[in-house]
Parts: structure tokens; C-alpha cells; sequence
């Protein structure tokens, strides 16, 4: 089973907690519909798992999609999958104006070698069927890297890339074991960078980064 790191789809054998009542029957909802939630950064409690999802209001669908937390007990995942492939969310119908774009970003990070992944609006989009994006939006991606080299090459492509685009390219570098890095924050090179993990954010010394 993958890790359970930030941006990992799961899925659970029972709805998970919410705290207010709205946000418990949308999750219970969530839930019957068979639908994923993605792994989050947890706060105090250290024996959840941290979720969340982003429900699009079918009354009125104008409204900006509401993200919503929730948490469930380790033992209630039974399935853990990576965020789509940026070539699966170009291939999906509700890539609609933006699929060509998307196809040939993907086609340019398989030629370099990238594994380029899409969280956040566009992937509640394509796994849902609704809603999520408006014309601003930005397209988040998550770029699995071994190493330092690999992440000065990943970094270097999406930072020359965004240029050709109409659209801005946000997202994070993710270092397995370690955590996630934004892109734009380790194109910095500063001594020390913040790397987010499921258990919290700190501070990390460029230097322990693999090699």
C-alpha cells in the first residue's frame, strides 16, 4: 500500500469525523458516493489520519466549492492511491479548453523524465465530474523526486514552462520520507526550506536533501 503522505487519495471502510453538522452530512455523503479524500496535514491529534474533500453546492454551483476537514482512524483506510497523472487529467472530458495544454505539458515532463501529478481544483474535477476550476484557476502539480538533481531538473521545468502558459503553475517537490516542498520556494536555494509532511511543517536544512 503507498505511504500515506500529503495529497494521497483514500479511501475508508466508514465516513470519517467532521466537526460541525453541515460538514459531517456532506462527509457521510462524500462517503455513500464512493469518492476519495486526500490526505491533509494533521493538527494536535497524532492518532488520525487527516483528511479533506471539496463539495460543490448542486443549489448553486456558482459558489466557490467548499473544502472541507475531516479525520478517520488509520484503520478505516483501505485504499491508498497517488493523485492523477497530469496526462490522465488531460484525457478527461472536464479538462474542456485546457486538455491540449495539459496533453502537451505532459508530453514535455515524459520527455524529461518527470513524474507530474495534479492535486487540488483540477483533480476534485476530473474525479467528480463537477465543478471546480474557474478561468483563473492555477493548476497545482506534485513532482516526486529521488534526489536534489532531480529536484534542480524538476524545478528548472516547471519554472521554464510556466512561461509559455496562460495560466500560472503552483505546486510542491515531493522528497519520499521526507516531505513537500513549493517549487518556487526551493528555486529560492535558501540554506534551509519548509518541507510539509502529514505531521506538520518545519524548517530543514537544504543540506540533509538526498543526494
Amino acid at each position: 500500500m503507498i505511504a500515506l503522505r500529503r495529497h494521497a487519495l483514500v479511501r475508508l471502510s466508514q465516513a470519517p469525523r467532521a466537526g460541525r453538522d453541515a460538514d459531517r452530512i456532506l462527509a457521510d455523503r462524500w462517503q455513500a458516493a464512493g469518492r476519495p479524500f486526500v490526505v491533509a496535514r494533521r493538527g494536535a491529534e497524532q492518532d488520525i489520519v487527516a483528511l479533506g474533500f471539496c463539495s460543490v453546492d448542486p443549489r448553486h454551483p456558482e459558489l466557490r466549492p467548499r473544502r472541507v476537514a475531516a479525520a478517520a482512524d488509520p484503520k478505516h483506510v483501505v485504499d491508498v492511491a497517488r493523485p492523477p497523472l497530469l496526462a490522465e487529467v488531460a484525457e478527461n472530458p472536464m479538462a474542456g479548453t485546457r486538455a491540449a495544454t495539459f496533453a502537451r505539458l505532459a508530453a514535455a515532463a515524459e520527455r524529461e523524465g518527470l513524474d507530474v501529478r495534479v492535486y487540488g481544483s483540477w483533480m476534485w474535477q476530473i474525479l467528480t465530474g463537477e465543478n471546480h476550476v474557474r478561468e483563473t484557476s492555477d493548476l497545482d502539480v506534485l513532482v516526486e523526486v529521488a534526489d536534489v538533481a532531480e529536484a534542480d531538473r524538476a524545478a528548472a521545468f516547471l519554472e521554464r514552462e510556466e512561461t509559455a502558459l496562460a495560466f500560472k503553475l503552483d505546486g510542491e517537490l515531493s522528497f519520499p520520507g521526507l516531505g513537500e516542498v513549493h517549487w518556487r520556494e526551493y528555486c529560492q536555494g535558501r540554506a534551509e526550506i519548509a518541507m510539509k509532511s502529514p505531521t506538520g511543517l518545519r524548517l530543514m536544512p537544504r543540506s540533509v536533501l538526498p543526494r
